[in-house]
């Protein structure tokens, strides 16, 4: 009687653990360390250009600012792609360019990837930022001398690469996406913002782990109203 007394505890803590975690995903609270927290009244803009990975139907949009040579955005990539995977077409993946000032490398590297976009359109250019994550160390120690080279390694002529990467205008663009991050606060990467169906946005001040992302995914498609 008394193992059963237990389990019959632990049945309810457990119960009450997965309440405590619904409340959090549909209330305001904040809290730090990859965690998600929302913001009722926040509102995101898309334009026609963003870089797209998934589908632009989909139910969930998650906007990422991120950069390169910032090692946690290396690492989240595979979290991102994962939960896009997992989706089936319910996911998307907006990409916004946030170099920052520790890694100027990574602005260069935002040029090469609105070049490989030019070429060949968003897959081109999610294709590359693969190829980036694999050949960076990270941390601004990457040799820009292999843009090109990776450039080729999926497709794009170095020659048309190099002639793009050399321009101005695809500057701007990069330039953009960082004033958009700027009026939504961002000041660090990576950055991300859950759009649910019905416009509410859950934030990640900071990379989230997997099943983190995944439950404030599920959640957010319950907010259809």
């Amino acid at each position: 009687m008394k193992v059963r007394g237990v389990q019959v505890i632990v049945a309810i803590l457990v119960l009450v653990g997965i309440y405590i975690a619904v409340l959090f995903f549909s209330q305001n609270d904040q809290t730090t360390g990859g965690a998600a927290y929302r913001q009722p009244e926040l509102k995101l803009s898309f334009r026609e250009n963003e870089r797209l990975l998934g589908t632009a139907t989909a139910s969930v949009k998650i906007v990422e600012y991120a950069e390169v040579e910032c090692i946690y955005c290396k690492r989240l990539h595979s979290v991102l792609l994962r939960v896009i995977g997992e989706s089936e077409g319910k996911v998307a993946l907006v990409y916004r360019h946030f170099p920052l000032p520790i890694h100027p490398k990574s602005f260069t590297e935002a040029i090469a990837l609105e070049c490989a976009a030019e070429a060949g359109g968003d897959s081109t250019f999610f294709r590359y930022l693969e190829a980036l994550y694999e050949a960076t160390p990270s941390n601004n120690k990457i040799d820009l001398a292999i843009l090109p080279e990776l450039a080729r390694t999926i497709g794009i002529s170095k020659e048309i690469f190099n002639k793009c990467l050399a321009g101005d205008r695809h500057k701007m663009r990069v330039r953009d996406d960082m004033e958009s991050g700027f009026a939504l606060d961002v000041d660090s990467v990576p950055q991300l913002f859950v759009i649910a169906p019905n416009g509410k946005v859950f934030v990640f001040r900071n990379s989230p782990s997997y099943a983190v992302l995944n439950a404030t995914i599920i959640a957010a498609l319950g907010l259809t109203n």
